[in-house]
């Protein structure tokens, strides 16, 4: 070896430690400086946590996940948060209890292609407690606001279908009796009417039939109601001309059964109490019995009084008394 190339070696070996050092110092210099050039963007999405099929998670924990990109301004945002996925996989886990395992992170669609592209995600892991998995039949319930206007009622509903299956956590699930629906308002219902209705999920930790909605349909009639009136006249027909009563005849009462709006719309003398003299020839006293005139809308329910005793006398004794 000639004595240039040695000297050239010898150059570089020698005082080695100092030149390592002052390397790396040069490569710390330079990460540092391309870390303060690059920018930061933060952004939620959500944390995907797949349980293995046959337990569940039985308790609360985090949904979404915080996320920091750092690389070069221009690139950083042309990422959206569907380029990035967050995830925890449990699925290795087979029997109940409490795992902690960190959260991942797949980069795909634009992110694929940036560099430098750095990701931090919050919180970094994530603790979920594991329960065996059960299904259950619950009732499907109504959940009705409101009133139809005045007069009008509903009378039945049906539910179709009018039961549903979830799975979730053994502790939760054997608590649940029934799953409510969304609201029906029944204001300003004064016909049937039918309507898709959603399944409420108000539980994050229980699975849901796949079908979200139901039919519910209503019926809707006018109110049924039962008045009793009092103080009802009663009224004689056909009563001969040579016979009168020796007593005016008393007040009745009626109870009927009918349409709100119809009942409350009666007016004075459209009830009342007849009773018929059409064959009482003679003087003296007689058991009648009355009965009652209203219009045909209506159901006589019962009325009072169902007979009357009575007593008739001469239309000419009465005018000789006077």
């Amino acid at each position: 070896m000639s004595l240039k190339p040695r000297r050239f070696l010898e150059s570089i070996f020698s005082n080695w430690p100092a030149k390592i050092i002052s390397l790396a110092a040069a490569a710390l210099l330079f990460l540092f400086y391309r870390v303060n050039t690059m920018d930061e963007r933060f952004f939620s999405v959500p944390l995907r946590v797949d349980p293995p099929a046959a337990l569940a998670i039985s308790k609360p924990y985090p949904k979404s996940a915080r996320v920091t990109l750092r690389g070069k301004e221009e690139a950083i945002f042309t990422v959206i948060e569907e380029d990035i996925e967050v995830y925890a996989d449990f699925g290795r886990f087979q029997s109940e209890g409490q795992y902690r395992i960190p959260v991942r992170v797949a980069r795909q669609g634009t992110s694929l292609n940036i560099e430098p592209l750095d990701i931090r995600v919050e919180p970094a892991e994530i603790s979920i407690t594991l329960e065996q998995r059960i299904e259950k039949t619950v009732a499907l319930e109504p959940v009705i606001s409101g009133t139809p206007p005045h007069g009008y009622d509903l009378v039945q509903y049906t539910i179709v279908p009018d039961s549903a299956q979830i799975s979730g956590p053994r502790s939760i699930v054997n608590t649940v009796e029934a799953v409510e629906l969304e609201e029906i308002d029944l204001d300003e219902r004064t016909e049937d009417f039918t309507e898709q209705v959603e399944i409420l999920k108000e539980n994050a930790l229980i699975q849901y039939p796949r079908e979200r909605t139901v039919v519910f349909r209503g019926i809707v009639r006018e109110a049924v109601i039962i008045k009793t009136f009092e103080d009802v006249d009663i009224i004689s027909i056909d009563l001969s001309l040579d016979l009168r009563l020796a007593e005016p005849l008393p007040k009745g009462s009626i109870r009927i059964q009918g349409n709100q709006r119809a009942i409350e719309a009666l007016l004075p003398g459209q009830l009342r109490l007849v009773i018929d003299f059409g064959e009482i020839e003679k003087p003296g006293p007689e058991t009648l019995y009355p009965q009652p005139d209203i219009p045909a809308v209506f159901v006589v329910l019962k009325f009072e009084p169902q007979e009357l005793d009575l007593t008739f006398i001469l239309a000419r004794m009465e005018e000789e008394q006077e």
